[in-house]
């Protein structure tokens, strides 16, 4: 099955609160598979393309901004 490996730049990550709080609303985007979030950004694993509006809002809420996003198509190993 395709999977989708995203990239993602985002603006505010200031504390390690705020990585918790993108953890937990990148949780609340459909599609999203798992996600790795550190002070630099975040790597998604979807299963499809995402939502944009729906990936900004959710992030927005979380108080953090895309500065840019960057997506791979590809097949990821099934653990």
């Amino acid at each position: 099955m395709p999977r989708h490996r995203i990239h993602v730049q985002l603006d505010g990550l200031l504390s390690i609160h705020a990585v918790r709080a993108v953890r937990t609303a990148l949780a609340a985007v459909p599609g999203v598979l798992g996600a790795e979030v550190s002070m630099q950004g975040a790597i998604l694993d979807a299963e499809a393309p995402l939502d944009r509006d729906a990936l900004d809002h959710a992030l927005g809420y979380a108080g953090v901004r895309v500065l840019t996003l960057r997506e791979e198509r590809g097949t990821l190993p099934l653990l």
